[in-house]
């Protein structure tokens, strides 16, 4: 065996199956596709379906058998998937009835008036759509995967191999063994002269057609169900040719096709796979304005949310149960004072790819999730933003800024964008080719995205969210209340102490409110109801002197540790940080050291006497509800 055949022979022994072009192994028919698709848009309007979309297509397949028999029609729902390969629909989701039912579909159903069997009616809308089919794209579940190398457009390389090959030999014919184990494992089209040479090879060494054969099933590609479609092709029993009145037309799609490669990169090629432009329009669909992938369909209502309130109020709380629930659509993230519009849109990165370097876009969570959301339309989606005060946010969302105004049901302009999509969009080419795979398409949020973001009033000297800033969001105060907090948790005692975790904060909180008169915004100080957790309230249930061993003296007094740690290091801080005699035993406790060690060292509620004796009081008394400032004014 020639050398050059003997090394493809080895590089088809060591591919994965299906390491070819490719189709799914369901009914590739136009005329059974198109009636599977008009029963899923009969479904996709039903008010209320009584049954799945399974047993509502067998139901139609009945009725449709009985009225015209001599019609036949697969089963089997998920042949839809093939008719999503055609551009009849486009799939947004792992779900048949949330995909899109696309213009082509609706072109076909205009031409036959629903009698799909007519398929000689709509043969050039079959033509035009498999010649744009193009391998590999998301429609391929495995297009990252084994064929994450294939990039072209079959036919035009099938068309430009049978030309060649009938320009040299006088019969535009390839056999099938040809065309499975050479054609179709042939990843771009600037590799048509090896497959021609590989063709050569194989036809001056008949004897190995067997060998190649024993991998038949590996390589055993649907495509070619498809391609017997074609009025140009002629399929016999064991080769594919030209159709010679069509000789004259191949020829001049693949001049066309090779005179300006560039011009057939699809950018957005979903949408233009479902659209009624030909392959050869490509350019002419490009140019046209884009809109949103389906006005019609999408989730509306999406917004932009600032929940505000003290460390600890419970924001985050509150996203979990009132906005999205941890099975959700979320991108969670939090912003620090290094965090950078490149971190939140995305940058330009190198990329390691056969011992070459390339520099491409790389998205980061917002780019992400924009994404995501434009492509599954009825699902609802959220970008989460910890802290957001914390970096630099106008920095951070640069001309993303603009897309924060949403569109709202008393909006002048009525462009077809559902309430919830930005009002205005802006252009980034970077983020446009990522999310809709064309660099000239106008950006914006769609309204099955929101954007929740959360901030803590303490730390609005962080950073300063401008007016300009904050209007185009929906500003929530969060109420510091244990209005929505569990009762084992506010009731819960703290340590070995009389005194509960609701107790605790309830009366520092007047302290801070009442007494804290220096401080600027002395609310904003107050302590969240979920400013710790149960375990800081629980400690360890052993006392330092149960211990047997020095290493689980140590746990204990760690665990012992948490709430003063946590807690009485904010008061001595933070809170009272310029006014610690307020609350503090000062004269005796005078370092937050000895604060922390009298609190540790200490057994049951004397633990609290780092604190003034009415602060002390008011913890084991709450219900006296002294008056802090009387008492002052008597000191005095």
């Amino acid at each position: 065996m020639n050398p050059i055949l003997e090394n493809k022979l080895k590089v088809l022994e060591n591919a994965n199956d299906y390491e070819c072009w490719y189709l799914v192994k369901q009914p590739t028919a136009f005329d059974c596709l198109c009636y599977l698709v008009s029963f899923l848009d009969e479904y996709k309007n039903l008010e209320s379906p009584e049954t799945n979309l399974q047993d509502y297509v067998s139901k139609r397949i009945a009725e449709i058998k009985a009225e015209k028999p001599n019609v036949e029609i697969s089963n089997n729902y998920r042949a839809l998937r093939v008719a999503a390969f055609f551009g009849l629909i486009t799939m947004t989701s792992a779900k048949y009835e949330q995909a899109i039912i696309t213009d082509t579909f609706k072109e076909i159903t205009l031409l036959c008036h629903g009698e799909y069997e007519k398929t000689d009616l709509y043969q050039d809308v079959i033509q035009r759509q498999i010649e744009k089919m193009f391998l590999s794209t998301e429609i391929d579940e495995e297009y990252k995967g084994v064929r994450q190398n294939y990039r072209l457009y079959p036919v035009m390389l099938l068309y430009k191999v049978l030309l060649e090959i009938g320009r040299s030999t006088g019969k535009y014919s390839i056999s099938l063994a040809e065309y499975r184990y050479l054609v179709a494992t042939t990843e771009k089209f600037e590799d048509f002269l090896d497959t021609l040479l590989l063709i050569k090879l194989l036809r001056d060494d008949p004897d190995s057609v067997k060998t190649f054969e024993e991998y038949r099933s590996k390589f055993d590609n649907r495509l070619n169900q498809a391609l017997k479609q074609l009025n140009t092709l002629v399929f016999e029993k064991d080769s594919i040719a030209i159709a010679e009145e069509h000789l004259d037309e191949v020829a001049h799609k693949v001049y066309l096709f090779e005179s300006n490669p560039n011009v057939f990169t699809a950018n957005n090629y979903l949408g233009f796979l479902g659209s009624t432009k030909s392959l050869f329009e490509l350019e002419e669909y490009e140019e046209e304005e884009l809109t949103d992938l389906d006005k019609t369909t999408r989730i509306s209502g999406g917004s932009n949310t600032l929940l505000y309130g003290v460390p600890g109020a419970g924001k985050s709380w509150t996203i979990q149960h009132e906005y999205c629930d941890k099975d959700s659509n979320v991108e969670r993230l939090v912003f620090h004072p290094d965090y950078t519009y490149s971190d939140f849109v995305g940058q330009i990165l190198p990329k390691v790819s056969q011992e070459q370097v390339t520099y491409e876009f790389t998205p980061g969570p917002f780019t992400y999730i924009l994404k995501k959301a434009y492509t599954h339309p009825t699902e609802e989606y959220f970008l989460v933003i910890e802290e957001i005060n914390r970096g630099n946010a106008p920095a951070i969302f640069g001309e993303v800024f603009q897309l924060l105004d949403r569109k709202d049901e008393n909006s002048d302009e009525d462009d077809g964008f559902p309430i919830g999509t930005s009002e205005y969009g802006i252009t980034n080419a970077d983020i446009a080719r990522e999310v809709y795979g064309n660099p000239n398409h106008k950006v914006r949020i769609p309204s099955n995205l929101s954007i929740i973001g959360t901030m803590n009033t303490s730390d609005q000297n962080v950073f300063t969210l401008d007016t300009a800033f904050q209007r185009r969001w929906d500003m929530r105060l969060i109420e510091n209340t244990f209005d929505h907090v569990s009762e084992s948790f506010r009731n819960q005692v703290i340590l070995d102490t009389d005194v509960t975790w609701e107790t605790f904060c309830t009366e520092i909180n007047k302290i801070i409110l009442e007494k804290n008169v220096r401080m600027t915004s002395s609310e904003d100080k107050r302590l969240g109801t979920y400013f710790v957790k149960l375990r800081d309230l629980v400690g360890s249930k052993k006392s330092v002197e149960a211990a047997q061993t020095e290493i689980e003296k140590a746990k204990i007094a760690r665990d012992n540790a948490r709430f003063p740690e946590k807690v009485l290091k904010y008061l001595w801080d933070d809170a009272f940080k310029f006014s610690r005699e307020d609350i503090f035993e000062v004269g005796q406790y005078n370092s937050l050291e000895a604060v922390i060690k009298k609190f540790v060292t200490s057994s049951g509620n004397e633990r609290f006497g780092v604190f003034k004796s009415s602060v002390y009081d008011s913890l084991l008394n709450p219900e006296d509800d002294q008056d802090v400032d009387d008492e002052n004014n008597d000191e005095e």
